[in-house]
């Protein structure tokens, strides 16, 4: 049976403002994260902040790498860990659910982000179970 992923719309503060948390809200075997284009009339601004360990405790996660990463937007079909969207998962980003699998699941950090430029925004987190 073909399962659709949930979608959440969360709001992120602009470059040099405080990180807003992306965390899962459910057991899920990919997760995807890309700026929502109900912002800033669909101009994509790129995505700063860090991947967290998702073992760690989501009020105070543990950045790994330790080093702030930059995604810059996806405008010609770009891909890699360069680029939006921010892949979570096995092989092409999804692993067996159904086999126990998980990406991670509801209070799993999975990023802190803000946008890459001085303009606020927002991303989709994209979860399948």
């Amino acid at each position: 049976m073909q399962t659709n992923p949930k979608v959440t719309n969360i709001a992120i503060n602009a470059k040099g403002g405080a990180m807003t948390l992306i965390a899962g809200t459910i057991p899920a075997s990919k997760v995807l994260v890309q700026e929502d284009p109900a912002y800033n009339a669909g101009v994509q601004q790129g995505l700063t902040g860090y991947i967290l360990d998702p073992t760690s405790d989501p009020s105070a996660p543990t950045p790994t790498p330790a080093g702030i990463q930059v995604w810059l937007p996806n405008s010609a079909g770009q891909q890699g860990p360069a680029f939006e969207p921010i892949v979570f998962g096995g092989t092409d980003g999804r692993v067996h659910g159904g086999e126990g699998g998980y990406t991670g699941g509801e209070g799993t950090p999975y990023l802190n982000l803000t946008t890459n430029s001085a303009t606020a925004g927002g991303v989709l987190l994209v979860e399948w179970p």
